[in-house]
């Protein structure tokens, strides 16, 4: 997140599947879920930010791939970034990002579990 004169916004990335989500990735080894987002984020957007006291958000989910069942555990960390911050994609991780208003989030998340922690942004950071 980043505050701008229109308020606070946040980053989505598009994934080369189509799909939009909040910087994230797998745990390397050796590596706390902390460490985990600055990497991610850094790999994937060229920014680094100062972690905040909130509450991360948790998602849990499943899918199937290739006939098996896939269970993903993710933790969203917030972090302040300066006013003006440009995200520089790398290409082989996402397609493109946006700057979005919280209230925006949901709308543009694509999946239904992104779906639901994009409506839990705005009501963390508003307590």
């Amino acid at each position: 997140m980043r505050d701008r004169n229109r308020g606070t916004v946040a980053l989505m990335i598009l994934r080369a599947g189509g799909y939009w989500e909040f910087p994230k990735g797998k745990r390397e080894k050796n590596e706390s879920d902390r460490q985990t987002a600055e990497r991610e984020l850094k790999e994937e957007t060229d920014l680094e930010g100062m972690f905040t006291e909130e509450e991360p958000l948790h998602m849990v989910y499943q899918f199937e791939r290739d006939g098996e069942t896939v269970r993903k555990e993710v933790t969203y960390f917030f972090c302040r970034l300066p006013d003006g911050s440009t995200a520089a994609i790398d290409r082989t991780e996402a397609n493109d990002s946006q700057w979005l208003a919280l209230e925006d989030l949901a709308e543009r998340a694509t999946y239904p579990e992104m779906k639901e922690v994009a409506r839990q942004v705005p009501l963390t950071l508003a307590d």
